[in-house]
């Protein structure tokens, strides 16, 4: 999983900074800037207000995957959930019913962070 999340995070980012116009490049090379201050002041802000909702939607995919690396036995949330409601099955539906509640909270939560980081940014 840290292979795959890395290689798309990556693509995203390279993504985004080709994004955005080469002109903005050549313009801040003609003022004088070195490549790192171009890219820190210039080219990263620009390309983040397009790299934001790609990055937030691979986050929220990840928390959501994280749930077949019980697979491998990881202990997350639906792996605990399973242990609890193996000791009493009465509790199965409440168990998927939280769960359910839990992941949507957390993935909301950071759907919301995505929106006012998209309109401070704009």
């Amino acid at each position: 999983m840290i292979v795959f999340e890395s290689s798309m995070i990556a693509e995203i980012v390279r993504s985004g900074i080709v994004a955005v116009p080469s002109g903005q490049m050549e313009g801040a090379r003609a003022n004088g800037l070195s490549y790192s201050q171009t890219m820190y002041h210039i080219i990263l802000p620009q390309a983040m207000k397009k790299m934001i909702p790609a990055l937030v939607s691979q986050f929220i995919s990840l928390i959501k995957d994280t749930s077949l690396a019980t697979i491998i036995v990881l202990p997350d949330l639906m792996h605990n959930a399973q242990i609890v409601y193996g000791e009493n099955t009465s509790y199965i539906l409440p168990m998927f019913l939280m769960l359910a509640i839990m992941y949507f909270v957390v993935c909301y939560a950071l759907s919301l962070v995505s929106r006012s980081l998209e309109r401070r940014m704009s």
